[in-house]
C-alpha cells in the first residue's frame, strides 16, 4: 500500500482514509460529491463530511503493471460484410 495526499473528490472506493490523532484508518465504501461538500461513507451510518474539497491522506493499493506484451490485435482479419437475404443486392 502507498500513502497519498489528494483532494477529497479524488478518493475512490476501496481507499483507506488515514485517521488523525490515533484514530484507525477507515475503508471508504462510497464517495458522494455535493455542491459544497464531499461525503465519504465507511459502512453503516458512519461517514466523514468534508466542507469544500480539502486535501486528505489516504492509503491505496499500489497499481499493478502488466509487463507481458499483448498480441498485436485480438480480432481476426476483417472480411467483407456478408449481405443478408432480406437486404437484397445493392
Amino acid at each position: 500500500m502507498i500513502r497519498l495526499r489528494l483532494r477529497a473528490s479524488e478518493v475512490r472506493l476501496g481507499d483507506r482514509l488515514v485517521g488523525v490523532e490515533g484514530q484507525p484508518s477507515r475503508l471508504v465504501v462510497q464517495v458522494r460529491r455535493l455542491s459544497h461538500e464531499v461525503r465519504l461513507s465507511h459502512g453503516g451510518a458512519d461517514e466523514t463530511r468534508l466542507m469544500g474539497d480539502p486535501f486528505v491522506w489516504i492509503m491505496r493499493n499500489e497499481p499493478r503493471v502488466i509487463e507481458e506484451e499483448l498480441p498485436h490485435t485480438v480480432w481476426g482479419s476483417r472480411t467483407p460484410r456478408r449481405i443478408q437475404p432480406w437486404e437484397g443486392d445493392r
